[in-house]
Order: C-alpha cells, then sequence, then structure tokens
C-alpha cells in the first residue's frame, strides 16, 4: 500500500510518528483497568498535507494468539462478543 499519497485528496502524505494505540474498553464496573490487560498496538501515523487526513498504519500484524479479548456467548440472541462490553453489540441486551 502506498503510504505517500493521501486516500481522499491524493495529496502527499507525511510521517507524523509511531504511536501506541491502547485497546480495550472504558468499564462501568472496573472503569480502565481492562485497559490494562488488552494490551496495545503500535502505529505509523501520517498526515495529508493538504486535506489533513490521519491514517493509520500498524506496525506489526496484530497478534491472533489469544490473547485478545475473551469473547463470550449472549445469554439472549447467542452471539459472541467482547466480555467486558455492558451490552450485546448484536441485540442490545444488557449484560451484568
Amino acid at each position: 500500500m502506498d503510504r505517500s499519497t493521501c486516500l481522499r485528496c491524493g495529496g502527499e502524505m507525511g510521517h507524523v510518528g509511531q504511536e501506541r494505540i491502547q485497546k480495550g474498553q472504558f468499564g462501568w464496573i472496573f472503569g480502565a483497568w481492562d485497559n490494562l490487560l488488552s494490551g496495545a498496538l503500535t502505529v505509523d501515523i501520517y498526515c495529508c498535507r493538504q486535506c489533513k487526513k490521519l491514517e493509520f498504519y500498524a506496525v506489526e500484524a496484530p497478534e491472533e494468539d489469544g490473547s485478545g479479548i475473551a469473547q463470550v456467548p449472549c445469554p439472549g440472541c447467542g452471539q459472541l462478543h467482547d466480555m467486558d462490553d455492558a451490552k450485546c453489540p448484536h441485540c442490545g441486551k444488557r449484560l451484568y
């Protein structure tokens, strides 16, 4: 993928830097404690010099070894969702 050209306007992209983006969600009961266990994703950040659009590119492929947020079935619809979701993203049932 060409990182030097903006996907929106075709302008020139400049490398802004590299950051670690925190994964996970802020929970009602545990607050930000779940974020400590979720890990972070290292990304390169590029900015278009014309339209100022930001683009994020993963430095390394995300780990797929089960170290992410655990998935559990919803008691209402049975669809899998993140264990720390406050409500099911599929049917909207509140989870406890």
